[in-house]
């Protein structure tokens, strides 16, 4: 993995690898007292930390017959405790960059997207998306609201449109969501400070399980909804938020236990059941 990384990012900045010398690799000054000069190396130095790292830089060597200057930091004269402890030290303090965080710098379209949700005074999920961690207020974390958001728009040219359009789309059909089911979505009242946050929701609807159900079965409405030519016929997709909304959103009713991935599948499917026929054709409006 490490490999396919150095060749598809060959100007990327790579942290150093850390060696302790064990005595085989000594620095010879140019002068007396100097700071500037050579490593006389007469062994194996040890790993520290970027063994993965150096794994990566031999296989690309070894199977692409590429060669690459590694960056490294050299320790000197550490006793065997000591490299335990530095081990330990590396490979328990450093902490990893939340996967939110990672899903907006890496700039795809839907993280724009879901981010710009977060961000708009006009979104119904305003300032309750996080990139970092989750606070009491947060709904989502970033990178799970992004997933959806290919979801939504996965059918036909839904796909290719531009982001401020995807952006109206999705905040006007959580409006519509909300509007539909007022009970339900009144729970995100109790995300306030002295509220009882998330634990207190009584229904799915603003769960991670309510946000797939959603977007799963938005795609089917908005392909049902929508002309490249015309655009989204809105009043369509209220009739059918409407129409298959009507099913239990209780956290402890009909689908208590179902959550994540393969709980928001069976919701999904009732849902599918209560999806009137396509009629002919519709007109559409933007």
């Amino acid at each position: 993995q490490f490999k396919k990384f150095l060749m598809e990012h060959p100007s990327s900045v790579i942290p150093p690898v850390l060696l302790s010398a064990r005595n085989q690799w000594n620095f010879v000054p140019n002068e007396v007292g100097g700071k500037i000069g050579v490593l006389n190396i007469v062994g194996a130095a040890a790993i520290v930390d970027g063994q993965h790292r150096v794994g990566g830089y031999i296989a690309l060597h070894e199977i692409e017959e590429e060669v690459r200057e590694v960056p490294f930091i050299l320790m000197l004269d550490l006793s065997l405790d000591q490299e335990r402890e530095e081990f330990v030290v590396v490979n328990t303090s450093q902490k990893g960059v939340p996967r939110a965080l990672s899903v907006f710098l890496e700039g795809s379209d839907e993280a724009i997207v879901a981010w710009e949700l977060n961000e708009d005074p006009a979104s119904p999920f305003f300032e309750r998306i996080t990139r970092t961690t989750m606070g009491k207020g947060h709904l989502f974390a970033l990178q799970s609201v992004a997933k959806q958001i290919k979801e939504l728009f996965k059918h036909g040219g839904l796909a290719d449109l531009d982001n401020d359009r995807k952006v109206d789309f999705t905040e006007r059909y959580f409006q519509i969501i909300s509007d539909a089911l007022q009970n339900e979505w009144a729970d995100i009242e109790k995300l306030v400070d002295d509220g009882p946050g998330r634990r207190g929701f009584q229904f799915k609807l603003l769960e991670l399980t309510g946000l797939v159900v959603w977007c799963t079965i938005g795609a089917t409405i908005f392909h049902r909804s929508f002309s490249d030519e015309i655009g989204m016929n809105w009043e369509n997709v209220s009739r059918l938020v409407r129409e298959v909304s009507a099913i239990d959103w209780a956290k402890e009713g009909q689908y208590a236990g179902r959550t994540g991935l393969a709980g928001a599948r069976v919701m999904v499917q009732d849902m599918e059941r209560l999806l009137p026929a396509e009629s002919g054709s519709s007109d559409t409006e933007e």
